[in-house]
């Protein structure tokens, strides 16, 4: 399973779930965050197919698969959030206004920004020209109106709007227009790196101004977008929603005649694509699915690095999972390295472990601070166990007040990966003395009903990367309330050095409190990063602009997908 964290599609995350970006005066041009050569990668950034607009063939479907129709199609409503909506939508909505490019920097998407520019460090200014062709799906034009909206439902001040989260938006100050409806200033009441985050409306005002719109006016329909698709039909009992191409884009005229995105369980995606059904498919890293698809004749395998990682992730709010010193336990019980190496074996790659809970291999910054932080030690994690308070008994069990430590594990049904983990995880607490029971609920019901209202001890699923890590990743763990932490814990550290990597400027210095971060929360262990899960794609020969990419998934312009001529 996959969830998808706050940022729109400048690379996107779910289940780890995207691109490191520092701040530049000028948006014109690409930022990058200094940093070193050794990112831990161990795949190309990208690997899909590629051709020049005049390339392509007019006309053709694309048939892609998902899990699951989404939840809420405002996707930045608190109950969503998923990375399937975040696929279904990309072709529907710019929500940043930006594009990526292959090694994960940032650059204004002309469709959209003119030009955005810091003109100001003290305070904080940025000026916005937004493109005065651009228009929402509805007809109405996207203006300085709608970014003031989206500042005011997204900044946290207003508790009725159930936002996914406020990262960017409650640092700002104001917005305000400036001499014309598509000019507007962005000023900071607090200095953010990550401003190309949160500088262009994600949603129009029609969306932003009513929290009830906003919560639940678009459950079962598609808000008005600003792609160069739009939907025209959804079929909820087939699980299958078409798009085509929107009558009203003003950007060069998309390829395809029409994009098909089907809902497909894990366990049948590799035959829907050896069967013809689809012919995009992200095999999620499932050797199985990857096996099955490799059988079709006009299969093309493409691999990258991956911007999904894994986890185990703690309800540090129940007991015995309250004590850090359990938590640290399990950490130093688990053997990521062998762990992933036998979830990628069949993948033929090279086995990468996640050891940051901001970066993944492959972007600047990256350093595997668990395993600096959380060894794999069973002699380490006997410590821990004691200074807990418990004794190893007779059959090597520990337990505590005659009590064992027996703990649960909730898994998704129908998702034989999230299983692996978790029966990969059993064995590694069983030979640590800690007993682990796997808990299987409905994949449907996973999120809502046991990850959300932490119904659950501990769970593992994917969080995704993001363009702006930094940022992004606060809701994960800070504040304890925050819509995106269901660990139930937080490190009263962690707020000023958040404070502090958001506001510094300088990127080599930011890189250094991203990894003070780290240690941070390794140090707590409300989660246990596992692997980072390789972006492997079965696309049918032919198909170019989409496919597997580190940081350019889903594709920034689906005008430019199509067939190659």
């Amino acid at each position: 399973m996959n969830r998808n964290r706050y940022l729109a599609t400048v690379a996107v995350a779910a289940t780890a779930a995207l691109t490191l970006a520092a701040c530049g005066s000028d948006s014109s041009s690409s930022t990058k965050a200094g940093g070193g050569s050794d990112n831990g990668a161990v795949l190309p950034n990208s690997a899909f197919a590629k051709a020049s607009y005049d390339d392509i063939k007019q006309g053709g479907e694309i048939v892609q698969s998902v899990s699951q129709l989404p939840a809420n199609w405002n996707q930045l409503q608190a109950l969503d959030g998923l990375g399937d909506t975040l696929t279904i939508e990309a072709p529907l909505n710019n929500q940043t206004g930006t594009m990526s490019t292959p090694d994960g920097q940032w650059q204004p998407d002309p469709n959209y920004i003119e030009s955005a520019k810091l003109v100001s460090k003290s305070p904080q200014k940025i000026e916005v020209k937004l493109n005065p062709k651009a228009v929402w799906s509805d007809g109405k034009p996207i203006t300085a109106t709608d970014a003031i909206n989206n500042w005011k439902a997204f900044n946290g001040t207003n508790p009725k709007f159930e936002i996914l989260s406020d990262a960017g938006w409650r640092d700002v100050a104001s917005v305000v227009q400036g001499s014309s409806e598509y000019e507007y200033t962005i000023t900071y009441k607090k200095v953010n790196a990550d401003w190309p985050n949160s500088m262009y409306p994600s949603l129009p005002s029609s969306v932003t101004t009513d929290p009830t719109v906003f919560n639940t006016g678009y459950v079962k329909k598609m808000f008005p977008g600003n792609g160069p698709f739009v939907v025209s039909k959804i079929d909820a009992n087939a699980g299958v929603v078409t798009e085509v191409p929107n009558p009203l884009w003003w950007g060069k005229k998309p390829k395809l005649d029409r994009l098909i995105f089907r809902v497909v369980n894990q366990d049948s995606l590799g035959q829907a694509f050896a069967n013809k059904e689809i012919n995009v498919l992200d095999t999620q890293a499932n050797p199985d699915v990857l096996a099955q698809a490799s059988k079709r004749s006009d299969a093309e395998i493409q691999k990258s690095g991956g911007l999904e990682w894994t986890h185990l992730t703690f309800n540090g709010s129940k007991a015995p999972l309250t004590d850090v010193h359990v938590r640290r336990a399990i950490g130093m019980a688990i053997d990521r390295k062998t762990m992933v190496s036998v979830i990628q074996k069949q993948l033929n790659v090279k086995p990468s472990t996640q050891g940051s809970v901001i970066f993944v291999p492959g972007q600047d910054g990256y350093k595997d601070v668990a395993d600096q932080e959380i060894p794999f030690s069973l002699k380490k994690s006997a410590a821990e166990l004691e200074a807990a308070g418990y004794t190893k008994a007779s059959d090597g069990m520990y337990e505590k007040d005659g009590k064992p430590l027996a703990l649960t594990i909730t898994v998704p049904s129908d998702t034989p990966t999230n299983a692996q983990r978790a029966q990969l995880i059993q064995g590694f607490l069983k030979k640590a003395g800690i007993k682990l029971t796997l808990d299987t609920v409905p994949s449907a019901k996973y999120f809502d009903s046991y990850v959300l209202p932490g119904n659950y001890q501990m769970t593992s699923f994917s969080w995704s990367s993001t363009g702006f890590p930094i940022s992004t990743t606060q809701s994960l763990f800070n504040p304890v309330k925050a819509e995106q932490n269901f660990t139930g814990i937080t490190d009263d550290r962690l707020s000023g050095l958040w404070d502090k990597a958001n506001a510094e400027l300088d990127p080599t210095k930011r890189l250094a409190l991203a990894t003070d971060i780290d240690k941070v929360i390794y140090d707590y262990v409300p989660i246990v990063t596992i692997g980072t899960t390789p972006t492997i794609w079965a696309v049918q020969k032919g198909i170019v602009n989409i496919g597997a990419s580190q940081f350019q998934t889903p594709p920034t312009d689906y005008s430019m997908v199509g067939f190659k001529k």
